[in-house]
């Protein structure tokens, strides 16, 4: 779970939060909204990364951003990097199986494309086994048939381990494929709405349905500008 209450982010007389009020429950919460609208801010003061007033409550978490922040050695060196325990080495690279790139798990990350670069950080922030994971336009600099493969190996994840996601983008498609659940961002001080909730199955998802297009058309409408 996240929580937020009577949160204020400032800088000088630009207000980005005041008195924001909002809870995220289990699942894959998407937030979408304009650039500028504060969605990494709101990331960061989940993170502790600026600072602010009010109160936020939130489980441990992991992170994927859209630079994966990686060290330069093996994939497999980076995910056991988060694991304190004996077995740390096998039990990374069956993280790194279920993220399909175990075939890669002794190259180094720095040879690899972004598309499998973001594998592992996906890998490695599971491995973390946190309640909680943010996510920042991971996929945003990827083409299409390679977040399209991401989308489901995240999927694949989360039905073994289920988490309180919280994902920033402003890829409406993006947002429609992964979500639970859809809040726009919107306004200054930012406020958050509720738009949409999906129960379907991400991986029966049929983009081309009339609900779907409705729907994306409405997020469109609502992000414009």
């Amino acid at each position: 779970m996240i929580k937020l209450k009577g949160i204020r982010v400032a800088y000088g007389d630009n207000v980005i939060y005041d008195g924001f009020d909002f809870q995220f429950d289990r699942g894959v919460n998407v937030v979408v909204g304009a650039s500028g609208s504060g969605k990494t801010t709101l990331l960061n003061v989940i993170c502790g990364l600026v600072d602010y007033e009010g109160d936020c409550i939130a489980d441990p978490v992991a992170t994927v951003f859209q630079e994966p922040s990686l060290s330069p050695v093996s994939a497999l060196g980076n995910v056991a990097a988060v694991l304190r325990c004996k077995d740390a080495k096998s039990r990374a690279a069956e993280m790194l199986r279920l993220c399909n790139i175990g075939d890669k798990a002794n190259d180094n990350v720095t040879r690899m494309s972004g598309g499998e670069r973001q594998r592992v950080s996906l890998a490695r922030a599971f491995a973390a086994n946190r309640p909680v994971l943010l996510m920042d336009e991971p996929f945003h600099s990827l083409d299409l048939g390679v977040k399209r493969k991401l989308y489901a190996t995240l999927d694949g994840l989360l039905a073994h381990y289920p988490k309180t996601v919280l994902l920033v983008t402003h890829d409406i498609d993006e947002a429609l494929m992964l979500a639970d659940r859809i809040y726009l961002l919107d306004g200054r001080p930012a406020r958050l709405q509720s738009v949409a909730e999906i129960a379907e199955a991400r991986g029966s998802r049929d983009e081309y349905s009339d609900a779907f297009i409705a729907l994306r058309k409405k997020l469109r409408d609502l992000t414009a500008g």
